[in-house]
């Protein structure tokens, strides 16, 4: 059952928001996951919209999965749940299921991880006498989809049969060996899929007029040819509702370019900016600092939250000074009977533990690793 009481005012008005290009701008913690499901329930429940003319786009499988768990909780009949609530790159995989056989194809091509690529890349490696203590492995791969991104649908000419390769060019080699066994890696199902729609203006209409409504989450992240899909697929009913915060990007460094959500001109903005997640106090701090972003669309995160303890800011002048503190700290905690399980340490990647572990265990403090393996007993460690 929906109900728009646990939804505040423009919350609200995004669910209801239904036709035309919507334009959501979510601050952190807003509820925009919220927002998405009642959305699609709302679509399905109460306009009688057919789920199979519905997409929904996320950016994680783990985000797909959430967002199929909190539709299921608003809505009577469980069947409208289906494979469209998925990710880009799982929409891609579905499409190319039906449509591949256009390229000569078969529809049971494979998907490979990277760990298969990593054959593929020694075998051309070993063939063009590469030394490995020059160019490693994954600085190959890494070059092979650089050059796939930035050509984009381009290269997808070279991996049909009959194309043309350059025996003395590595990166066509490389696609050979993936054509013989009609492989595609994770930027392939992208480019194949804008390829396919390029070409074949009826597979093209097929799909347009298939999805009556089209709705994006995280668009801040999506690179160009996420884009051209988007654009391609709303292009017939123009019911576009994308979901995203420029001040949340973080994958430019993949080719993602959050300054086309900010450019998306929409016949309807809403932003989202009441925070169910955070004090005041936390706010405050991330307020001052995102206000100083150049691509951005302007909003202040507000929270009914009482405010709680001050954040407090400590820069150190090393890695040593940071985690010397941090570990004193937890100490003096402790001193004054705080639960230790009640204590977290959070930290950008995993390979930033390590400072904090040696800390911590020259100051004989246990400690839990979540989510991953104490560095000194990772196997590249023991070996070592």
């Amino acid at each position: 059952m929906i109900d728009f009481n646990t939804l505040n005012q423009q919350q609200s008005n995004a669910v209801t928001a239904l036709f035309g290009k919507i334009k959501i701008v979510a601050g952190a913690g807003s509820g925009k996951t919220r927002v998405l499901a009642t959305r699609y329930a709302y679509l399905t429940e109460t306009i009688g919209i057919d789920s199979n003319n519905i997409l929904c786009l996320t950016f994680t499988n783990k985000a797909a999965q959430e967002m199929k768990r909190r539709i299921l909780s608003m809505i009577s009949n469980s069947a409208i749940i289906n494979d469209f609530i998925c990710t880009i790159h799982g929409f891609c995989v579905k499409f190319l299921r039906q449509e591949i056989y256009r390229l000569g194809y078969p529809k049971t091509f494979n998907i490979i991880d990277n760990e298969d690529s990593k054959g593929y890349a020694k075998k051309i490696m070993e063939q063009f006498g590469q030394d490995r203590s020059v160019q490693t492995v994954k600085q190959f791969l890494t070059n092979i989809n650089r050059q796939k991104n930035i050509l984009r649908s381009d290269y997808i000419p070279l991996m049909l049969s009959g194309a043309t390769l350059k025996e003395d060019n590595e990166f066509e080699m490389y696609l050979r060996e993936q054509l013989k066994t009609f492989s595609l890696d994770f930027n392939d199902l992208i480019h194949f899929t804008t390829y396919i729609l390029n070409k074949f203006s009826d597979v093209r209409e097929k799909w347009q007029e298939q999805f009556n409504f089209i709705m994006v989450d995280e668009v801040q992240d999506c690179n160009l040819s996420d884009w051209e899909i988007i654009t391609i697929l709303s292009a017939r009913h123009g019911n576009l509702f994308i979901v995203g915060d420029p001040d949340q990007a973080i994958y430019e460094w993949r080719g993602a370019k959050p300054e086309l959500f900010v450019q998306f001109s929409s016949d309807q903005q809403i932003i989202l900016n009441e925070n169910y997640r955070s004090t005041k106090n936390i706010l405050d701090i991330a307020n001052s600092v995102i206000t100083n972003n150049d691509n951005r669309i302007q909003k202040d995160l507000f929270t009914r939250k009482k405010k709680y303890q001050h954040a407090i800011y400590f820069h150190g002048h090393s890695e040593i000074e940071e985690a010397t503190w941090v570990v004193n700290n937890i100490k003096d905690a402790i001193q004054r009977d705080v639960k230790p399980q009640d204590i977290a340490i959070l930290y950008r990647a995993s390979h930033n533990s390590r400072i904090f572990e040696q800390q911590l265990i020259k100051e004989q403090v246990p400690y839990t690793i979540w989510g991953g393996i104490r560095f000194f007993e990772r196997k590249e460690i023991k070996d070592i």
